[in-house]
């Protein structure tokens, strides 16, 4: 070797294998060198498989799902209603020349005009409570549509003069403040503007509330009606209650079904598996506000020790598909009453409880 480095290359037989070595020497110490055993090449660790996502992890996907749905929704539903109630507070001004005098006639030539009247009085008053005033349960059958004949309309036709004194001795007369003081025209304009306002956003926040709940349930059904169907399963044609697994055919569903167990309890729907060995009640749950879902998870589980209870229904599997504001003990609630537990924000895994 080059460089004042010596070397010598010899071979030795041990073992009956030949081995070669070599030294050499460097800065001034000799070296030797032996060959070590063909190395292996490394195992490769064993790929792992994705941990499934903690409970807390899709709580809080659970509640993002939610709010998305209600801040999405909710600006349409108030702006639709929003008009709607502007139509009506219109067609109510007319009526009573602007509430200077709320009558029987105006009641009786549009009877949606109620609902302007029940917030134009001061509080606002719900339609139940209105309706016991005048001894019927509530005013939404009048207030629903135009009434242009029939019982409710006669009905109406009794109670118009009472409803028309009640408006008239408790409007709201600060809102409405040309009834106590004079107005030049441009005055009452604006005074007209602020009082149409003011009282179709309070009809309209009501409104919308209610109607996003309806909205929201008829949703979460949907969406697990159409994850049924992507899977292969056929909507039912029965409509009477449920008293035993055979009444739903095989590989088929219904919804909103009076399911007998001790007593009869609907379920937002009911599968019979394409095996046909289980019956599947599920219960559709969107808990929009966290305080509420103690009571929604409790009928959830009285819901299934009712409907286990009954053998005809072979034993059926319960289910909740659940959205929003729950916590762990509400998720370990379910599940120790055997319920089992699909989210929505991940509702393609319905498959694996209906198969």
């Amino acid at each position: 070797m080059d460089g004042g480095q010596g070397g010598r290359r010899g071979r030795s037989r041990q073992d009956g294998h030949d081995r070669t070595f070599g030294s050499l020497v460097f800065n001034g110490l000799r070296l030797t060198v032996k060959p070590g055993k063909p190395s292996k090449p490394a195992k490769r660790a064993p790929k792992k498989s994705a941990a499934p996502p903690s409970l807390a992890a899709e709580l809080e996907k659970s509640r993002q799902f939610e709010m998305t749905a209600y801040i999405e929704q909710m600006d349409g539903l108030y702006r639709t209603h929003l008009e709607q109630n502007g139509l009506l507070f219109d067609i109510t001004a007319r009526l009573t020349d602007q509430f200077q005098r709320v009558t029987a006639k105006s009641i009786l030539e549009d009877s949606r005009v109620i609902k302007i009247y029940r917030y134009c009085v001061a509080p606002s008053i719900s339609q139940m409570k209105f309706g016991q005033f005048f001894e019927v349960a509530s005013t939404e059958p009048f207030e629903a549509e135009k009434l242009t004949g029939g019982a409710k309309l006669e009905q109406l036709k009794r109670l118009a003069p009472r409803i028309a004194d009640f408006v008239n001795a408790h409007l709201d007369r600060t809102r409405f403040a040309w009834l106590n003081t004079r107005l030049t025209k441009d005055e009452l304009a604006l005074a007209l503007r602020y009082a149409r306002s003011w009282t179709c956003s309070l009809i309209a926040d009501q409104n919308a509330q209610t109607s996003y709940r309806t909205w929201r349930k008829t949703a979460q059904e949907n969406r697990i009606e159409q994850a049924l169907i992507q899977i292969g399963y056929l909507k039912s044609g029965y409509r009477g209650d449920v008293t035993s697994k055979s009444d739903i055919n095989v590989g088929s569903y219904s919804k909103e079904r009076r399911v007998k167990g001790r007593t009869i309890q609907k379920a937002d729907l009911v599968v019979h598996q394409r095996n046909g060995k289980r019956l599947i009640l599920i219960e559709a749950k969107a808990i929009g506000v966290e305080l509420d879902a103690y009571k929604r998870v409790k009928e959830c589980c009285d819901k299934a020790g009712d409907w286990k209870s009954n053998p005809r229904l072979g034993s059926p599997l319960v289910a909740a598909v659940v959205a929003g504001f729950l916590t762990e003990t509400n998720v370990r609630t379910l599940q120790a009453a055997g319920v089992h537990v699909i989210w929505e924000h991940d509702l393609g895994k319905i498959s694996e409880i209906v198969g």
